[in-house]
């Protein structure tokens, strides 16, 4: 009788760490970021950018929105981007996905297009459970490893810096 309450406890422990372990993935150290170009674009000629408007204010953040701009613009700027918000060479937008039962992010991306015609040049995503909250640093570490890729080096761009 002793070994059963013993086996069933254990059981019940076991439940409840994995039910807990699944809800989320942190961002621990560095978050899993993911980011594509298009390679036949010129990153070194765009030196300025504005943001995108955010369209439809449904489902929005205002708030978070603000802080990813915040962040974002330190990072670009310490790149040697210039914010020019009437006449960019590119547009940036915040798109993000957040938790149905939480508000901790399940993805956060910031798209680059171009701005004359509005194509995508380039896309960083970060995926996990990203708490949005200032005190967190998760927003701040989200944002810093998507943009640690921007501007990506592309090969015409490392051939033509080599000359």
């Amino acid at each position: 009788m002793n070994t059963t309450v013993r086996f069933t406890a254990s059981v019940a422990v076991l439940a409840t760490a994995l039910l807990f372990s699944g809800c989320s993935t942190p961002i621990v150290g560095q978050p899993d970021v993911r980011y594509s170009y298009d390679p036949t674009f010129s990153f070194q000629q765009a030196n300025s950018y504005g943001w995108a408007d955010p369209g439809s204010p449904y489902g929005r953040d205002p708030l978070l929105e603000a802080n990813v701009r915040f962040l974002a613009d330190r990072l670009l700027q310490a790149k040697g981007l210039t914010p020019k918000p009437d006449a960019p060479a590119l547009r940036i937008s915040v798109r993000y996905d957040t938790s149905g039962y939480s508000q901790d992010l399940r993805s956060l991306s910031l798209n680059v297009a171009r701005a004359d015609n509005n194509s995508p040049v380039w896309r960083g995503v970060t995926t996990g459970s990203i708490r949005p909250d200032a005190m967190s640093g998760d927003l701040s570490a989200a944002v810093e490893a998507m943009l640690a890729n921007f501007p990506p080096k592309v090969a015409s761009d490392q051939a033509s810096s080599a000359k």
